[in-house]
This record gives structure tokens, sequence and C-alpha cells, in this order.
């Protein structure tokens, strides 16, 4: 039978499903009230209580303490006790992640201490459609002099990737940008590690949406941004992962202050700080790290695995809508079906993905597109509904029925 908007406000109702996120999505900010917001995986929606944190912050902190809140506030510590908020959702220990700087400079800090962890090995292992940035990051450490690259096409082509016996790291996106295909991270971590190389996961697509354990599944390292899923605002810091087996391995590739085994002996000469600590560099963004505290309070009171199943009959429910309503107007799902699958959002194929984007925005429904031809759905677990899920498939169905798409003032590059 098809799914009727009946079916969606009892999934919403369903109290067993949801029982420990009760309330969850009260303490977000609602946003415009005629938006439905599906771009979780561009920037995830806001805390209420960050503008209040915020004002806090810069009277009390900025106005009032001055250089004294350095003292009597917590700012020194965000870096650590954000990590330990969000640990629990990426499947790491407390200690084992900090929160700093963006996810491009985080993924030059590891593929540099990977390399030189592993010395003489010096090839970098790395998918060649990954998000540009990550590449990007790769071909600048290469073109120093300082690594090799070797492309894949898929995870199919690692064994033969791995088999020389020279890589250092394999980096890889745990979810792909355009299709959110998920990567299975308990069969490729051994992989990589019989292969005597280093994993390094890009968690920007995954954390805060669905199930990650990278302890579990023996993971060394990864990076991930915080203004997505995990909903630290707009350019909010990145975390860190760092296996506790590779603690000390080596020097960071960025020494800073903040990263000096005792920061205010201000002595002459580095000493790396334990562990994750090492990857700090310099003064933390106080201001960022107030709005991403914020987000920090509710996860930490998140179950990962109620997270995940609520993620699951999100997405679920929209691949059914998509197919029951939308795939006889000639979108197709290019998303994997099986929620193991699947990273936050939900992919389908359609020729003019672009426009159709920019018409569904201006009619209420926020979502992005990539190219060439996907356009994406990123329902956020903590405040999406499946009732809107029924309202933004209903809205999407009009407007392919009627190729709005084709309006010219849909035609101009969008982000």
């Amino acid at each position: 039978m098809p799914l009727t908007l009946a079916d969606c406000l009892a999934r919403d109702a369903d109290a067993s499903a949801s029982a420990s996120l009760q309330g969850v999505r009260d303490r977000f900010a609602g946003g415009d009230p005629d938006t439905l917001y599906f771009d979780a995986n561009s920037i995830g929606p806001m805390p209420a209580d960050v503008p209040a944190r915020m004002q806090d912050l810069l009277q009390a902190g900025w106005a009032g303490a001055r250089r004294r809140g350095w003292n009597t506030l917590d700012w020194l510590e965000q870096p650590r006790t954000l990590g330990a908020a969000i640990a629990p959702v990426i499947g790491a220990r407390a200690e084992d992640v900090r929160v700093a700087d963006s996810t491009s400079i985080n993924q030059y800090k590891l593929l540099r201490y990977a390399l030189a962890a592993q010395a003489p090995r010096r090839v970098i292992v790395l998918q060649r459609d990954v998000f540009p940035s990550n590449r990007y990051v790769a071909e600048g450490i290469a073109h120093a002099g300082l690594a090799d690259l070797r492309f894949i096409d898929g995870v199919q082509d690692l064994p033969r990737a791995l088999a020389h016996g020279d890589v250092a790291v394999v980096a890889l996106s745990h979810v792909d940008y355009r299709s959110s295909e998920r990567l299975d991270m308990a069969a490729i971590n051994p992989q990589v590690r019989v292969a005597g190389a280093l994993s390094l996961w890009d968690l920007s697509h995954s954390a805060g949406a669905v199930a990650i354990d990278l302890r579990g599944t023996e993971a060394d390292l990864a990076v991930g941004c915080g203004y997505k899923y995990l909903c630290g605002g707009p350019g909010a810091p990145a975390f860190v992962y760092l296996h506790p087996r590779h603690a000390d391995a080596a020097w960071p590739a960025m020494c800073g202050w903040m990263g000096h085994a005792s920061t205010f002996d201000f002595e002459p000469d580095y000493r790396p700080g334990r562990g994750a600590d090492r990857f700090l560099v310099g003064t933390p963004p106080v201001l960022a790290q107030a709005a991403f505290a914020a987000a920090a309070a509710i996860w930490r009171e998140v179950d990962p695995r109620a997270l995940d199943a609520r993620h699951r009959s999100l997405t679920d429910t929209l691949i059914q809508l998509l197919d029951e309503q939308c795939e006889p107007l000639g979108v197709q799902l290019a998303s994997p079906r099986q929620h193991e699958r699947r990273g936050g959002h939900v992919a389908v194929r359609f020729e003019h993905a672009a426009p159709l984007a920019q018409a569904l925005v201006d009619h209420g429904v926020v979502v992005s597109a990539r190219k060439p031809d996907a356009l994406r759905f990123a329902a956020h677990p903590l405040t999406a509904t499946h009732e809107q899920l029924w309202t933004a498939v209903a809205r999407l169905r009009e407007l392919l029925q009627r190729q709005a798409w084709r309006d010219p003032r849909y035609q101009q590059a969008s982000v």
C-alpha cells in the first residue's frame, strides 16, 4: 500500500520508536515557519539557546572579564570538552577527540602525521572522486615532495593499491557527498591494517546522522566538520580523532603553543602534547566554540542507537515516498536502499537537478544539488519529521508535473 499522510503522522506519533529522543526537537530553533529544511548535510539546525550563550559570552566574557576570561571561563578547555561531548556519536573515547580548526586543516595534519609515523612509506591512497578539498589537501602535500598519491575508483581497487607495501595511509570518505553511499568501515579497516597502512576517515556526512564506531572498528585516524549534522553553526570548528595506539607516533606537522605538552610554561623548545592534544595549534576560536557548546550540550544526552534508528525511519520513509510519487516523473534513487550502506542524506538523480533544487528552495523546501545530476535531501534526525517529508515530496511532485525547473529564474548557478 502506498504511504499516506496519515501513515507519516503515525510514525511521528510512535513514542516507542523515539522515546529517548523525546523533547530534543524542541531544543532547536524552528527556522522560518513556512520552510522545510533538508540541508543538514550543508548546515545543521541551530540550538535554541545559541543567542543567549553568545550574548552571555559577549557581555560577561569579552566586555566584562576580558583577559580574565581565559582563567575564569572554560575557553581554553573547549577543544577537549566539545570533543568529549561528540565522542560517543562517533564511537570514540572522550580523550581521543579534539575540536579545532577546519576539516581541511585537520585532514592536512593527519595525513602529515601518518606519513611521519609510517616513514619510509610515502604513498597516500585516496578516492579519485572524493570531495575536492580532500583531494586538494593531498595534492598539496604531494606537490611539496612529501608524498606520492595513488588513486582508486572504489574500494574494490583497495587490495591492488595496497599490494605494493608502500602505502602509509588510506584516506577515505565514510560517505560519498553526492550519492550518500556509506563505506563499510568494519570491513575496510582490517584490510588497511594488515597491509601495514593507517586508515583516515572523513566523517563529515555521517557524524551526527548514522551509527559510527571508530574504536570498535579499529580506525586509526578521523576528521569531520562541526557545522553539518553536529549543528555547531556556520563554519564551526571541526574535530580530529587519534586512536590511542598512535598517541606518540610522531610530531605533528603544525606545532603551536596550544599543542605543547605544557602550554603555559612557555618553554623555548616544543614538546608535543599527549595524544590528540598535539593536534591543537593556536588560540581557540572562542566565539565559534560558544555556539558549538550549545549543540554539545544536546549531544551529551543523545543515545547514538536511537539517533541511528530515527535516521533509518526518516530516510526509509523518504525513499518510499520518492519511489511512489516521483519516480514516474523522471526521478531515480541514487543512494543505496539499505540503511547500513547509506549516509546522512538521500540523493536522487534528475537531469535538471540544479534548477530543480532552486525551484524547491523557492517553494519552501531547502535542499541542495551537486553536479552532474544529484538532488540531495538531508533530513536531520533530531529535528525532521515524517510529516515534513510527506509535504516536501508532495511539493517536489507538483514542481515536476509542471516542469518548474525550466523557469529562467532557476538557471543561474547556486550553492
